[in-house]
């Protein structure tokens, strides 16, 4: 009994001092947006696929924006939940294709990817300084894309969804590591949506309670 007691002890001074540690933080950022896709590969793959037709411009090149909020539940880890919108790309095939039906296939195989959806990180911080510190980021990314292929006469609206992985790293500047405030956050993240990998170069701001 003094034994069960004890232990229990033990897991309520644990868990409060987790609860004294820990932090509220919320927070947004907006970045940069870049994916693999660009016309020359892609117009290789129809060449490759025997389609007398080639992928004109691509707009990859977007800006993407995330609101989040966080919650550090010991020294240096913590966990962030946040909706992610990787923002609009655009593309185009020029060329002859045999049918409705082909064009609506390869669209679908080689559009530029893009998605929105909930992301779920688990973040490990490492102090430099009182106002300094690195970040590492790894979690999931729940998404959803929907993109509408068109014809002069026909379209067609494609609606994807998927969970990959998401990794990145950071620096944070801010003097919330004592008193808390705002901190100003620089971040490197990379997605996959649907087998293409996505770069962005972020920056936000969030403010920790």
């Amino acid at each position: 009994m003094k034994m069960i007691q004890s232990t229990g002890l033990i897991i309520l001074l644990l868990l409060s001092s987790s609860l004294q540690a820990a932090n509220w933080m919320v927070g947004g950022s907006i970045g940069l947006a870049q994916g693999e896709a660009d016309s020359v590969s892609l117009s290789n793959e129809l060449i490759n696929r025997g389609i007398n037709a080639s992928i004109g411009d691509i707009d990859d090149s977007r800006t993407m924006s995330q609101l989040f909020i966080g919650y550090e539940y010991i020294p240096r880890w913590g966990i962030e939940l946040g909706y992610v919108d990787l923002g609009d790309v655009e593309a185009s095939i020029n060329g002859t294709l045999t049918g409705i039906n082909d064009y609506f296939t390869i669209g679908q195989d080689l559009y530029p990817q893009t998605a929105t959806g909930w992301q779920l990180s688990s973040i490990y911080r490492y102090p430099v300084s009182g106002k300094f510190q690195w970040t590492g980021r790894l979690g999931a990314f729940n998404w959803t894309t929907d993109y509408i292929l068109k014809t002069a006469t026909n379209s067609q609206e494609v609606n994807q969804d998927g969970t990959d992985i998401i990794f990145g790293i950071g620096i944070e500047l801010g003097s919330w590591i004592k008193r808390g405030g705002f901190v100003s956050q620089f971040n490197w993240d990379r997605y996959r949506v649907n087998d293409e990998s996505i770069d962005v170069l972020g920056f936000g701001v969030s403010y920790r309670f």
